[in-house]
């Protein structure tokens, strides 16, 4: 008995030797990221613009592969089957946090099905309004909607958006029409020409009307100024405290990545957040650092408090995407 044992306990050592070298000698080929949208949308620039600083801190190829489709359900429901050795990625927006609210029947579990990484960047959306509307700030705005007789309406987007204005809903305790768009850019012409009164959406897409003047912002929706539009307030700074629907975006692994393998991508993605020209290209994306969510514990706990969150949103809302 006492011999097998001993037999167990040497395999059990050497089990943990192969371990320990086989995360030592990690990566020893190329990475996949997988991105749940179609290459050229902001998810695809992100992981892009962040994947050869990551090949070069980890010694590595990183391969983008892009599976849109449901909102990213279908890329993290690969990443989830995934063999949790590294070596198969998420890079995945605010929805990740969001869709298990929004799909009653999802294949993976956003939160226990995945090791948290890395958060990139937080990149604020606009609240904006046509011109018509009388009010030339947030704290109008609400005053405004909270008459009887304003009857307004927003543009809804996407899910990210169109929960940052349901958030605002509930936040200012008004009451606006949802009208939907299948995306932005079928949105913005109805913004401009003052069918929809309100509009949630990224930097990117409307800071060129901003510029233009032909729409009016009212506030960014992160809980600092944008660098790309410091002019812009905070809707807290409006009145609203605590209010922020900022999209996000992060690095996952499958559940069950061991430990080291885990910190080694951390710090090769702190490694690529400290580069100059990366955080000059994500800036110009309208994406800032968090500084306070600078490890993989602190993420797992940000991206937990996320879907808490919107959970509270979606279940007010009524809103699903089944």
């Amino acid at each position: 008995m006492k011999k097998f044992v001993r037999s167990i306990v040497a395999f059990l050592c050497f089990a943990g030797l192969l371990a320990q070298h086989a995360a030592a000698a990690y990566p020893a080929r190329p990475i996949s990221v997988v991105v749940g949208f179609s290459a050229g949308g902001p998810a695809d620039v992100v992981a892009r613009t962040v994947a050869p600083a990551l090949g070069t801190a980890l010694g590595a190829a990183i391969v983008i592969e892009n599976r849109p489709g449901a909102d990213g359900t279908i890329a993290a429901a690969q990443v989830a089957r995934a063999q949790a050795d590294g070596y198969t990625l998420l890079l995945a927006p605010s929805t990740h946090a969001i869709n298990a609210s929004l799909y009653k029947k999802l294949p993976y579990d956003p939160i226990k099905g995945f090791a948290s990484i890395a958060l990139i960047g937080d990149s604020p959306n606009i609240i904006a309004v046509h011109p018509s509307v009388p009010a030339r700030n947030l704290e109008e705005f609400v005053s405004y909607a909270k008459r009887g007789d304003s009857r307004l309406n927003y543009a809804s987007t996407s899910s990210v958006t169109e929960l940052a204005t349901e958030l605002l809903n509930r936040t200012a305790g008004i009451r606006m029409t949802k009208i939907p768009y299948k995306g932005a850019g079928q949105a913005m012409p109805a913004l401009l020409s003052g069918e929809v009164h309100v509009m949630v959406s990224s930097m990117l897409t409307l800071m060129p009307q901003v510029s233009a003047g032909r729409v009016r912002p009212l506030a960014v929706t992160s809980l600092k100024r944008a660098e790309i539009a410091p002019n812009i307030p905070t809707v807290a700074e409006a009145g609203l405290p605590g209010y922020s629907a900022s999209t996000w975006y992060g690095l996952f692994a499958p559940a069950g990545v061991p430990q080291d393998v885990v910190q080694r991508l951390a710090d090769a993605m702190e490694t690529v957040l400290k580069d100059k020209d990366v955080q000059a290209r994500l800036a110009a994306q309208g994406l800032s650092m968090v500084p306070e969510v600078n490890s993989p514990a602190t993420f797992g706990a940000y991206v937990q408090a996320e879907a808490q969150k919107w959970q509270s949103v979606v279940q007010a809302a009524g809103i699903s995407a089944d």
